[in-house]
């Protein structure tokens, strides 16, 4: 595995779910993981910060809290949009990078270097619609379809193939940022392009919101016995283990699609769709987030990774390893080829993480994700901006709950305009494959318009290549939060019939005729960048 230099945030308790401050130091010589466990025996922030005292020539900036809200940010900090910075700033590729980094290249540098490993190339399952209206996508009613399933090629990612450049940390952008250009200022033009573009998205949400997703740990286990299936993870000399329970499972020599759904609690065993799966003959996965990251602080990943990472990479880090272990454990009876994911609320948002970081999800679908989900951060600002209050959760908030984010991440609270992303790109990577985005138009705090055009605006990723049909945007309002209604019953089917089960199913298309309030979509107001055919 190659070394690299990280930046390595701490997490400090805070707040009502107490979501920490970060700790941006970073050494300037001793950086690399090998490096920090031979001479200070860990590879985490508080060997990087005694690195950094080491070292005469480290910014000591670099060891001022940015996370603190009373402290203002450092007049050199790219996050604050009133300091532009230096276009004349030689930029080292080489060097760790940071919020506080006043030589962090903008959108458009051509320097790269590779961030992470994964595994090898992975076919797609593309749609074949290539056109679409806002009631209806596309209808596959008289097709032959062919469910995805991926040959050797079977992977979490494709992040080791990929050049990474410099991340910019600030913009200077008011619309939706273009997700087909890549960090070296060119617009992609083919599928196969997409593959890396793809992988850049992911790590700009790494670096910036969710912190470092740890790929191909050195061993992973199963063990299945009674419906339960235990995962031991052993990485860089640490071991860990965690359960997930199955039901309805197959067998070794017939197994079943399975939907892999986030339980615990009033939530459920497997996710919050409820009857919506009855009549399938489904094998149903359920993972209680708590025991690998709980909110509250500690767990088993965070003993093996203490990098400052959020809750919600963790639990996308938890589904990949169960993938892995499902793999090495055929009697538990899960084609791994057909796997489908679920959650809602807060567990939708770490769907929507799972959908996007793990390319062997067949069907991601995200309940109610709400701000850090499947909801825009600049049209949630501008909705509280316009209603005098938090309507919607406000950036800030969503950034310091279950400590889902990392905790500098809150810094970009009324700076929304800068962050090089918005969410409809965390969407958009899960495109091609399919994606039915279930959300709930009664529910203020989740955003029914920011998320709404959230799922307008990921569309555009689905035109380019050519998938429509694996693509819908469903807003029912009149129920409970985290309840599905009847009306969305049938929407569960179609999906998982089509992509999990290879049946002919018409899906495709933008509903929210059902919502509580008019809402209208002006694509123009908020994106000025024109969706490429991809070839």
């Amino acid at each position: 595995m190659k070394k690299i230099k990280f930046l390595l945030p701490v997490a400090i308790a805070a707040g009502f779910w107490a979501c920490g401050d970060e700790n941006n130091a970073a050494a300037t010589e001793c950086v690399t993981e090998q490096c920090l466990i031979d001479q200070y025996g860990a590879f985490n922030a508080d060997s990087a910060n005694a690195a950094n005292q080491q070292n005469p020539g480290t910014d000591s900036a670099a060891n001022q809290n940015p996370s603190d809200p009373n402290n203002p940010l450092d007049p050199n900090n790219p996050l604050d949009p009133n300091n532009p910075l230096d276009p004349n700033q030689p930029v080292d590729p080489n060097a760790p990078t940071s919020s506080s980094d006043a030589g962090v290249p903008q959108l458009g540098s051509s320097d790269s270097n590779p961030i992470a490993e994964s595994s090898s190339s992975h076919h797609h399952h593309w749609g074949s619609s290539s056109s679409a209206t806002d009631s209806d996508i596309s209808s596959s009613s008289e097709k032959e379809v062919v469910p995805p399933t991926p040959g050797s090629d079977f992977v979490e990612d494709h992040r080791s193939e990929c050049q990474i450049g410099n991340i910019p940390t600030s913009v200077n952008n008011a619309k939706l940022p273009d997700p087909f250009m890549g960090l070296d200022g060119k617009r992609i033009s083919s599928k196969d392009e997409w593959k890396c573009r793809r992988e850049e998205i992911g790590a700009m949400y790494e670096k910036i919101m969710f912190g470092t997703k740890p790929r191909n740990p050195d061993k992973v286990e199963g063990t299945y016995s009674g419906g339960k299936l235990t995962i031991k993870v052993t990485d860089k000399g640490k071991s860990g283990s965690f359960s997930v329970s199955i039901q309805n499972a197959g067998t070794k020599d017939k197994p079943k699609p399975a939907l892999i759904g986030f339980g615990g609690g009033f939530m459920g065993f497997c996710g919050s769709l409820g009857q919506a799966t009855d009549g399938l003959d489904i094998a149903k996965i359920s993972f209680n987030p708590d025991d690998v990251a709980p909110e509250n602080g500690g767990g088993m990943f965070f003993q093996l990774y203490n990098q400052g990472q959020g809750t919600i990479i963790a639990w996308a880090w938890a589904v990949s390893r169960i993938i892995d272990a499902l793999e090495k454990t055929p009697e538990a009876g899960i084609d791994v080829h057909h796997l489908a994911m679920t959650g809602c609320s807060r567990w939708g948002k770490g769907t929507l993480a799972v959908g996007a970081f793990d390319e062997r999800i067949a069907l991601t679908i995200p309940q109610e994700s709400g701000s850090g989900g499947a909801s825009l951060w600049r049209v949630g600002a501008q909705v509280n901006k316009q209603k005098g209050t938090d309507f919607v959760q406000p950036l800030s908030s969503a950034a310091t709950e279950g400590r889902w984010m990392i905790s500098s991440f809150r810094n970009y609270q009324g700076k929304e305009n800068t962050l090089p992303f918005d969410q409809h790109m965390l969407v958009s990577m899960v495109a091609p494959r399919a994606l039915l985005i279930l959300d709930n138009a009664g529910q203020k705090w989740l955003g029914e318009v920011p998320s709404n055009y959230c799922g307008q605006a990921s569309l555009e990723t689905y035109k380019a290549l050519g998938a429509t049909e694996n693509y819908t945007y469903s807003q029912e309002g009149g129920h409970d939060h985290c309840a599905l209604p009847g009306g969305q019953f049938d929407e569960v089917k179609d999906f998982m019939n089509k992509f999990l089960f290879g049946k002919d199913t018409k899906t495709g298309k933008i509903d929210y005729s059902k919502n509580t309030e008019q809402i209208k979509w002006n694509k123009s107001e908020w994106i000025d960048w024109t969706t490429p055919t991809l070839n």
